[in-house]
Parts: C-alpha cells; sequence; structure tokens
C-alpha cells in the first residue's frame, strides 16, 4: 500500500523529468483534446526534436520485494547529459513516445492517490481476525493499475515472484495462516478446503462473495496441462509435507471479491467497512449474511461493470511458486480490460474488502506444511516449475464472460478456494 509520502516522492520525480509546456500538453490530453498527437505535431513542424535530460522514461512500477521493504523501483535512470538529437523524419515518433512516458508517470500517481484514498476508507472494520490471515496477506503482491495494463510490467513483477522463491524458499507464517482453511493436515492423503461453516467461527451462507473467471472454460488444454504440472510440483516435495491440488474444473482468475472470509462484507455498497459492525469475530460474523436485496444490487452491479468492458485477451508468462506456498499460474493480458473492470467494481463497491486481487493468476495448488524447504528441495520444485513454463508460456484464452457465484438463494462461495454452486454468467461488452 502506497502512502502520502511515496505518492509525494512520485510526484516530484515526474516533475523533474517535465517541462511546464509539457505538462500543460498531458493535461490536455487527459481532459480528452486527444491522445498524444499534439505534442507530435508540434515537433515535427519544429523539424527536430528536443533535447531531453531524461535517458528513459520514468517508471513507478512497484515489484513485490521493493514493495514489502517499502520503497520504490525504477526501471528508468536520469544521464548527466542531453541525449542525442533525432535522426531526421523520427521527431514525431518520439514526441509519441515522450508523451507516452508522461502519461504512464502520471498515472502511476492516480494510482498510487487512489490506493492511499482506499485505504483511508477502508481503516474502520477492516477485520483479519475471521481467522487472521494476516500474514498470509502481507506476503501478496499488489501491483498498480498501471502494471496490470502492461504485459511487459506485470511478466516482471512474475519473474521477480519466482526469483524470490528460489532465493529464499517459504514465507512460513504466511504458509501458517493459510492451513486455517483446511482440515485432514495429520496424516494420510491431502489436506481438505474447510466449508465455511465448519470455520472456527462459523460463517453464515453468503459470507463470501466475487466475480471470477474460470479459465478452463476457455481453454480446457491448458487446464489439463496445468494440472499435470500441478501433480509433478507437489511429487517433488519432501516426503510428509502436506498440499491440496485444486481441480481443473475449480481453477479461476479472482476478478474482484465482494465479501471476503476474512474481511467480511454484508453490504459492500456501504462505504462504513460495508456494514459490517464493530464487535468480536463471532459478532461479526453473525452480522454477515447479505440481505437479499442488497444481494441483487450486488450481482446488478456486477453485470453493468462487466457489460460496460472488452473483453480481456490472457496470455500465459510463468507457473511459479509463490513463497506463500501457493503454486500460480500467472498470465498478462495484453488488452487492458481487466485492470478497468476491476476498477469499476472498486467504484462500484466503496464498502469492499481493500485488498483485492491485482495480478492475473489463478491459484492451482498450496504447499500447507509450515516448514522450510531445504535448498534441494526448493530447486526441485523450481526446476518443475520453470520447465512446465516453457510449456505453457503463450499458451492463450480469451473469455467471453465472468461468473459470479451463487449457492441456494445467496451469491457466495460456500467452500474456501473451490468456487462450487451456480454460477450468474455475466458476460463482456462484445458478447452482448
Amino acid at each position: 500500500m502506497l502512502h502520502s509520502a511515496a505518492i509525494d516522492s512520485a510526484a516530484w520525480a515526474l516533475l523533474a523529468v517535465l517541462t511546464w509546456r509539457q505538462v500543460l500538453r498531458w493535461r490536455r490530453r487527459s481532459g480528452g483534446q486527444g491522445d498524444g498527437t499534439a505534442d507530435a505535431e508540434d515537433a515535427a513542424a519544429a523539424g527536430e526534436g528536443k533535447a531531453s535530460k531524461a535517458a528513459g522514461p520514468p517508471s513507478f512500477a512497484i515489484n513485490a520485494r521493493a514493495s514489502s521493504e517499502g520503497s520504490t523501483g525504477s526501471s528508468g535512470g536520469s544521464s548527466g547529459g542531453d541525449t542525442p538529437r533525432p535522426q531526421a523524419g523520427k521527431p514525431a515518433a518520439a514526441a509519441v513516445d515522450d508523451a507516452a512516458a508522461i502519461d504512464r508517470a502520471a498515472h502511476a500517481i492516480v494510482d498510487a492517490a487512489e490506493e492511499e484514498a482506499q485505504r483511508k476508507v477502508h481503516v474502520v472494520g477492516s477485520s483479519v481476525n475471521l481467522p487472521d490471515m494476516s500474514a498470509n496477506l502481507a506476503a501478496k503482491v499488489a501491483v498498480s493499475e498501471a502494471q496490470q495494463s502492461d504485459p511487459r510490467l506485470l511478466a516482471a513483477v512474475y519473474d521477480d515472484m519466482a526469483a524470490k522463491f528460489a532465493e529464499h524458499g517459504l514465507n512460513l507464517p504466511a504458509v501458517a495462516a493459510m492451513q486455517q482453511y483446511f482440515d485432514n493436515l495429520e496424516g494420510e492423503g491431502e489436506a481438505r478446503p474447510l466449508e465455511y461453516s465448519r470455520f472456527p467461527v462459523p460463517l453464515p451462507p453468503g459470507s463470501v462473495r466475487l466475480g471470477v473467471i474460470f479459465f478452463q472454460e476457455f481453454n480446457r488444454q491448458l487446464a489439463d496441462m496445468v494440472h499435470q504440472a500441478a501433480q509433478e510440483v507437489v511429487a517433488a516435495l519432501p516426503p510428509g509435507c502436506k498440499f491440496h491440488v485444486n481441480r481443473p474444473s475449480h481453477y479461476h482468475l479472482t476478478i474482484y471479491m465482494t465479501s471476503q472470509p476474512h474481511t467480511l462484507r454484508p453490504n459492500p455498497f456501504d462505504p462504513a467497512a460495508g456494514g459490517l459492525p464493530e464487535g468480536s469475530a463471532e459478532e461479526q460474523a453473525a452480522a454477515a449474511k447479505p440481505d437479499p436485496d442488497n444481494l441483487k444490487r450486488e450481482i446488478e452491479a456486477f453485470r453493468v461493470a462487466a457489460a460496460g468492458t472488452d473483453a480481456p485477451r490472457f496470455e500465459v508468462h510463468r507457473l511459479l511458486m509463490a513463497d506463500s506456498g501457493t503454486l500460480l499460474l500467472c498470465s498478462v493480458d495484453h488488452s487492458g480490460h481487466l485492470a478497468q473492470l476491476r476498477k469499476r467494481l472498486r467504484h462500484a463497491f466503496p464498502g469492499g474488502p481493500p485488498k483485492q486481487s491485482t495480478i492475473v493468476h489463478a491459484s492451482i495448488a498450496r504447499v500447507l506444511t509450515p516448514s522450510q524447504l531445504s535448498k534441494e528441495h526448493i530447486a526441485a520444485v523450481q526446476e518443475v516449475c520453470d520447465r512446465w513454463t516453457s510449456r505453457l508460456r503463450g499458451q492463450r484464452f480469451d473469455p467471453d464472460r465472468i461468473s459470479f457465484i451463487q449457492a441456494k438463494a445467496l451469491g457466495c462461495e460456500h467452500t474456501f478456494t473451490t468456487v462450487e454452486g451456480p454460477r450468474v454468467p455475466l458476460p463482456f461488452k462484445r458478447s452482448i
């Protein structure tokens, strides 16, 4: 989560590479007066490009490691002298590239400001007591809207996540926190995900609600290959290590959760923590069941958001073991539409849970024994992931809808990670 100091730092970094004239041009473009062509036309009329002090576009991308340390990463830098003069015939293209860099930097600041505002809105009642998943939530990677929309930036985040596991192994507190969602953690066989009614503090029907994309529906061969890869990954774990492997029919990308098992929101339209009262875990759980009328509004808000968004286009980048112990299939969106949809849903649900998925991933399997792997077992798991990545990378799936999960009379997931229950199909704009 970015705070005001980080926002100020990003803003000053942007101003350091912009002239006042460039700022004015960006403001005109952001107000709907063009998409950067004004810069190109001015440069073409002048016959040459202006010399720039910046060696490359500024980057406010925050990778997983930098964000966990409270610092920002930068892929750009500044040089001691002016950049070479553009070649004849290329000033317009150079100006457009420069304008695009300005836009990216400015959008990064806007993303940071929005995230800071979200943080302030959700302070009250943002419980992680049902159960306490704070260690696992802290291990999750969060990226900006700009990163979600840029395949290169998002791929770099995934590569960093894979490298983090290869270098450091498991984040044991995060793995231990995830155990609370499973039983059969001792003895023979796989661990089993708990039904929410069997949580230590039982949750009522409808407590957990979400919109997802089931990628098996759009590329069955990919789902089958990923399942085979998961079997090889868990085979590389040490004897006695507990795990759970999802079925291919459960593979999904989480788009948005209106209520989470650790952050309950009976009414995500209510900016005051989604209507969740203060009180004990038991009192909050009892209040988590949504009102049927609000649930209808919730599904309709999902429907409107999906219908206003063009379909995303996903491409697999990597299979990786996150240090949280979750085996992830990580993809990029070549359209940028997923980030737009998530933003629409954040605005539609001002009281929704603040901690949402921002990367494009499906959880394939989970390691559930909070013991550090040996270097040999880390290397073995990494080798399987890398080998399967070479086979899976470039595979595509192009969904035409998202699904809202509904069980009985209430929209919900009733067993952790399985997203089982009747599905309400919500088509994207191009599918209507």
